[in-house]
């Protein structure tokens, strides 16, 4: 599209020639004709040695005649330009022949089921809903009004998709959960539910309950590589990032954002509205509102007043090794 054509998407404006562009680029990998959003002042020398157009603040200086889109604010406008050169997947329309819809499945008529996908009895695909290439949706599972299964999502049975939701490829929901009492298997007899707008990364497994309903809130988003055990319950607009770790019976209330590589030990709670940071172990119950870090995990300050006691311990080891070998 146009440079002019941008200007007006983002309400911004053009400076300089107005110019086609084929595609967003980083600034390091900028070619000619590319278009590079400068959300960093280092980002600018590299896009524009590479002669590609700039979207840049009001106040960002620019040599004469480079073409720009001006924004009040690079950040502000980045969803909206990021979804002007986005690209949806094609799996193509309708049911395709190759996938195998068992009888007593309902598959509605603005339903799209991709090659070689299984939709199981019982099993119901809503309006403008996707189920991609080799997905699994077994039976009695809803996938509801526009939400989309990527290739190879698999939905163990009574799995329910809210609408708009997304499951992105491999994810596996509603498996069984690592249960076991004096040496034997609990069966797992519950269901996964996935409100609203929920989505799930690429590889994330999210386990059913033993008896009842594990409950991901609307609007949550669980990034790739996340595992959730057995009778979860999850709020309303929590964030999981990826490769994180959550045990069996573990809640985490509205607004809870868990950075990378945490780990949540099992029947722990986390209270609305707590972050927990990179590779934290939370072994205890956080409460509402706070921040905490480190294994165990404790609330931040506390954990920074611990690493800075073990630093000045090594430097006090350090200085008694010299005085011992001075002596």
């Amino acid at each position: 599209m146009r440079l002019a054509e941008i200007a007006v998407a983002l309400s911004g404006r053009l400076e300089g020639p107005d110019r086609e562009v084929a595609r967003l680029a980083a600034p390091d990998q900028a070619q000619p004709g590319d278009l590079v959003a400068i959300r960093e002042a280092r980002w600018l020398a590299p896009a524009l040695e590479a002669r590609a157009a700039v979207v840049v603040d009001e106040a960002t200086v620019l040599p004469e005649g480079t073409s720009a889109v001006r924004v009040a604010s690079v950040a502000a406008v980045w969803p909206r330009l990021l979804d002007l050169f986005a690209w949806e997947d094609d799996w193509g329309k309708g049911v395709h022949p190759t996938a195998w819809v068992e009888p007593g499945a309902e598959i509605a008529p603005t339903a799209s089921v991709g090659a070689f996908a299984c939709v199981r009895r019982g099993a119901v695909v809503g309006p403008g809903a996707v189920v991609g290439p080799y997905a699994y949706v077994g039976e009695d599972c809803r996938v509801e009004a526009g939400a989309v299964l990527e290739p190879r999502v698999t939905l163990h049975r009574g799995t329910v998709v809210g609408p708009r939701c997304r499951v992105m490829a491999g994810a596996v929901i509603g498996a069984a959960g690592f249960g076991f009492q004096d040496g034997q298997r609990l069966m797992h007899t519950g269901r996964v539910v996935l409100e609203e707008g929920v989505e799930v990364g690429p590889q994330a497994v999210i386990e059913r309950s033993v008896v009842g309903e594990a409950r991901v809130g609307a609007h949550t988003k669980i990034g790739g590589a996340v595992y959730v055990g057995h009778n979860a319950r999850i709020g309303r607009g929590v964030v999981i990032v990826s490769q994180t770790g959550l045990g069996g019976s573990v809640t985490l209330e509205d607004g809870v954002i868990l950075a990378g590589q945490v780990g949540v030990a099992d029947h722990v709670t986390v209270g609305a509205g707590a972050r927990v940071g990179a590779k934290g172990g939370v072994t205890k119950n956080v409460p509402p509102g706070e921040t905490w870090g480190g294994v165990p995990a404790r609330p931040l300050r506390e954990y920074w007043r611990r690493l800075a006691l073990l630093d000045r311990l090594e430097e006090l080891l350090k200085r008694l090794k010299e005085g011992q070998r001075d002596g």
